[in-house]
């Protein structure tokens, strides 16, 4: 190539989980030392480079440099991503090497990341010594190698919970130390920028029934005779809508008498607290992310207990395969029992999960299939601490969820805070939508719209699981009374929808007369 000992050299930083040949680098300028056989120097004129930001689709000259007087070019990206780099040398007799760039494979390959990860939690709840925790993760270069979930009991120590890392993600986990709980989700970028989010757990330690008050009217239900885990205290009002002022004369007290006008109901979880709709209970509660080792599979999380489960077949001899055992553990592998034994199986094999009784059938599984050959031959059954295949967590339950009377938000006109709880170890990312009808029947129109942020357009949005949300009743809003519909969803695709049977009033102003002045008067 003539002259071609001319390289480039960055100034490497330590990679992440990039390609091998990319280098990372946090900040938006890179000096890029330019190397060459000093014995050549002679015959070059200058040294050019080429940068491509769209991975060698097109290449443009960012700079150009002379050996008598630059020993680096200075790149400034516009923009974070990954840039490609190639440097031509040009002869005095005008020689070009290499001679099409465009054909030439890249001498640098850089990611520039100059952002920090933005992390939130977005809900933190626990019901006895079960602790659901979900979060968002914004960012383009994540090294999930580095991502962290924690809890502190009252300010101790954090703790580790193994869970799977994910951008949009939950996660269920128990604690059993009673005390004010807190999480923390981190994340470190491949750039090395971390960023940390905490959030105080709301919830009770002690899963009791919940209470309505007998003075309070319940207006509807979406179960009956029903265990549920009391109502939890939403983390904080929805974005815009202010608290309930905590005066004593804004919470009506059982001790005071019915009808008061007090402006506003107490909280929820409040003795008294009135409810509009109580969802189904689920009686023994699973967790699919409990504090499992790293190694093993993430579960898949089903609402059904017989399914299909496919294998292949490896080191297939003359003779076949004669027969198949299902191995299970309920306990990650602490134990097996060999659940049944089929001969001249074909794939998938039908495994039902509920041959032995519905008793406990929720839960995590873990799962060995060991083929035996024609003659008899096979693997030995798994021990004691040897991992599963494959894990499944099947939940058949749908969420809990108790809904409460909204109130006015009086920062904002025109605006009701509605408020709810769903309570279930395995709920779905935003798993809330909220709509309204003028019928209990339907048809229902979204609250908070995916398509536009009114009422009454698209399809209902899906909502994190915050508690509360402050919905902008629009102008010439067609009905005075509303019917509402709050919906929750978990990860198995159990459905709880808690409908209203009797309208709730939207309308809240009060109107009153201003400006008194008399009209006519005797002659």
């Amino acid at each position: 190539m003539g002259l071609g000992t001319v390289t480039l050299l960055g100034m490497l930083c330590t990679p992440g989980q990039v390609p091998a040949d990319t280098t990372t680098w946090n900040t938006p300028t890179m000096k890029i030392p330019i190397d060459y056989n000093p014995g050549k120097r002679a015959e070059i004129k200058e040294l050019l480079l080429y940068v491509s930001s769209d991975l060698g689709q097109t290449w443009q000259q960012y700079a150009v440099a002379v050996p008598e007087r630059d020993t680096q070019f200075t790149f400034n990206a516009p923009a974070d991503g990954v840039y490609w780099f190639n440097m031509v040398v040009v002869s005095k007799a005008g020689v070009r090497s290499p001679a099409d760039v465009f054909k030439a494979q890249p001498a640098l390959k850089v990611l520039f990341d100059t952002k920090k990860p933005v992390v939130t939690v977005t809900g933190a709840q626990r019901v006895g010594d079960d602790v659901t925790v979900s979060w968002k993760v914004t960012e383009r270069n994540p090294d999930w190698s580095k991502f962290k979930l924690e809890y502190a009991t009252d300010g101790a120590t954090w703790t580790p919970v193994p869970t799977r890392p994910e951008a949009d993600g939950s996660a269920q986990f128990k604690v059993a130390a009673a005390g004010n709980l807190s999480v923390r989700v981190a994340l470190t970028d491949l750039a090395g920028h971390s960023a940390e989010a905490m959030s105080p757990v709301a919830g009770t330690t002690v899963a009791t029934k919940p209470t309505v008050d007998p003075g309070i009217r319940t207006i509807g239900t979406g179960g009956t005779d029903l265990t549920v885990p009391p109502p939890i205290a939403p983390t904080g009002p929805a974005p815009g809508v202010a608290p309930p002022p905590e005066r004593a004369k804004d919470i009506l007290l059982p001790s005071e008498p019915r009808g008061m006008d007090t402006g506003l109901p107490p909280p929820p979880g409040t003795p008294g607290a009135p409810t509009i709709g109580i969802g189904e209970s689920r009686s023994d509660p699973i967790s699919v992310n409990t504090a499992a080792p790293s190694y093993l599979p993430a579960p898949q999380v089903i609402n059904v207990t017989t399914f299909k489960m496919a294998y292949e077949v490896e080191d297939r001899g003359a003779s076949g395969v004669g027969k198949a055992e299902v191995w299970v553990t309920r306990d990650e592998g602490r134990n097996w029992i060999k659940w049944t034994t089929i001969d001249k199986p074909d794939s998938p094999l039908v495994i039902d999960l509920a041959k032995h009784g519905p008793k406990d059938v929720e839960g995590i599984y873990g799962f060995r299939v060991l083929l035996q050959s024609g003659a008899g031959l096979g693997r030995e059954a798994p021990k004691p601490g040897d991992a599963p295949d494959l894990r499944v967590a099947v939940d058949i339950t749908p969420p809990v969820v108790c809904v409460y009377e909204p109130y006015p938000d009086r920062t904002q006109k025109d605006t009701m805070v509605l408020r709810w709880t769903a309570v279930d170890p395995n709920l779905a990312a935003d798993p809330i939508t909220l709509e309204w009808s003028d019928s209990p029947r339907g048809p229902w129109m979204p609250i908070a719209a995916a398509d536009a942020p009114v009422a009454g357009a698209g399809v209902a949005r899906r909502l994190p699981n915050t508690g509360s949300f402050a919905w902008k009743v629009p102008a010439n809003f067609p009905a005075h009374k509303v019917y509402l519909k709050v919906t929750a969803r978990d990860k198995a695709g159990n459905v709880t929808e808690v409908t209203s049977t009797e309208p709730v009033l939207v309308d809240m102003n009060k109107p009153a007369a201003v400006k008194l002045n008399i009209v006519g008067g005797s002659r």
